[in-house]
């Protein structure tokens, strides 16, 4: 293979396993202006490939058909497919677009980048389906092999088309934490769990179902919790600002009207009502839940709460290892006097009478009926503990850190999440890559 003098990959951001569907989103009105995210993408591919030229990225409105040009989220990147030399760039440029990641992500960069689709040297590669013929050479003219029609072979430049996300620089690409992950919960029968991501991707792993996701759009606040149904036949996503998406048989119960911090979400025993708790202390409740109070008048940072099995009372959770209870919730203990080398992020209960704290490093705090199965501080963990979630029989726990790897205690089984997400149909493709006759 024709080596690239000089060629060194760009520098990727540290990800989650979130990514981007990127779904084909076909020209609809005149906005001609380069977008910031295809200037950034054309800036990174002419430092980082040599022999790539500027090419263009926006066209006229009045000039052809259909194009993502005349929305500025388009760019056609010169380059002499005739030549070893511009093959070879365009090889070492699509290999880093469609590298599988870590995460066993597909075309995880050219996702993650919001890229929709790239035409190069008569074929054509989409999210929907991979590499496709785009057109074959038949005297002298390279026809489309579906209807005949002529079209560009795409020799000498690559056309790259970007989503709306991608052309904003929405994607997770620029926005990195919004591939963490945010939460765990469990399935009701024990062997399963759900991991929901900032961006709202949910990942299902041993028994748990997959009811849908949020994470087809760029989210305006991202995904904090998710609460499982009690049949397990649908969860809650909720937002930072505690905007609730009910999936599955999930049903909406209302969501707070003033602006808030939403750190948790918690269900009554039946599902048909939750509160919701904000980082100032406050509670609000919805659906069949009763207001019991709050501690917003306390000078203390929440970090979760957790209803008690009766669904008559919930716990609340600070940073500094505080226990507030409400309704018939009891106080079994709290590390307010401790020296804790991280914060507590998230709290469970153990399904009777007590409860775990879990701080950033992964020790884990049992009071109550909770019974200790072990933390994560002595681990060689990538990155924070965000959550804990138990077992349903309350006899071992999950750990869940950023990057989505979990770990399992006690009696909690060891699984393993992946995303069921569909990679979609084939568009129906405007002119733009039907016929370029202006490129």
């Amino acid at each position: 293979m024709t080596t690239v003098p000089g060629w060194t990959a760009p520098g990727d951001p540290a990800f989650g396993p979130a990514i981007d569907d990127s779904s084909y989103e076909g020209q609809t009105k005149c906005s001609p202006s380069p977008k910031p995210g295809v200037l950034a993408f054309q800036a990174m591919v002419l430092k980082r490939f040599p022999g790539t030229g500027v090419g263009s990225i926006s066209r006229a409105c009045n000039v052809g058909g259909t194009s993502e040009h005349k929305e500025g989220r388009a760019w056609d990147m010169s380059l002499n497919a005739t030549t070893p030399a511009g093959r070879a760039t365009a090889d070492r440029i699509f290999e880093w677009l469609l590298k599988e990641d870590k995460f066993g992500n597909e075309a995880a960069m050219a996702r993650r980048l919001g890229i929709m689709y790239f035409i190069w040297n008569k074929k054509i590669w989409g999210t929907w389906g991979g590499w496709e013929t785009y057109c074959k050479m038949k005297n002298g003219a390279c026809k489309d092999p579906d209807d005949g029609g002529i079209l560009s072979p795409h020799t000498d430049h690559v056309h790259f088309s970007f989503t709306w996300d991608g052309a904003k620089q929405l994607t997770t690409y620029y926005n990195p934490s919004r591939s963490y992950i945010a939460g765990i919960a469990p399935s009701p029968d024990g062997n399963g769990y759900w991991l929901a991501a900032r961006n709202g991707a949910v990942f299902p792993a041993g028994t748990a179902g997959y009811w849908g996701a949020k994470s087809d759009g760029y989210l305006d606040q991202p995904i904090v919790d998710i609460v499982p149904t009690v049949t397990g036949g649908g969860y809650w996503l909720m937002t930072r600002k505690g905007r609730v998406f009910a999936l599955g048989d999930a049903l909406y119960r209302g969501r707070p009207q003033s602006s808030m911090r939403a750190v948790g979400m918690a269900t009554t025993p039946t599902g048909r009502g939750y509160w919701i708790a904000a980082r100032s202390g406050r509670v609000q409740a919805f659906g069949k839940a009763e207001d019991l109070g709050d501690v917003r008048d306390e000078d203390v940072t929440v970090v979760d709460i957790v209803a008690t099995p009766t669904g008559l009372g919930y716990w609340i959770f600070t940073d500094k290892g505080r226990v507030f209870t409400f309704g018939d919730a009891q106080l079994l203990g709290g590390a307010a006097d401790e020296a804790l080398n991280s914060p507590v992020v998230a709290a469970d209960n153990d399904g009777a009478d007590g409860y775990w704290m879990v701080t950033e490093s992964g020790r884990v705090l049992s009071y109550g009926t909770s019974h200790f199965f072990g933390g994560a501080t002595d681990m060689n963990i990538d990155t924070g503990i965000v959550s804990i979630t138990s077992s349903p029989l309350g006899d071992g726990y999950w750990l869940a850190t950023t990057t989505g790897r979990v770990l399992s205690f006690g009696e909690a089984s060891n699984l393993s999440a992946s995303s069921r997400r569909s990679r979609g149909k084939a568009p129906v493709l405007g002119t733009e890559i039907l016929g370029d006759a202006a490129e």
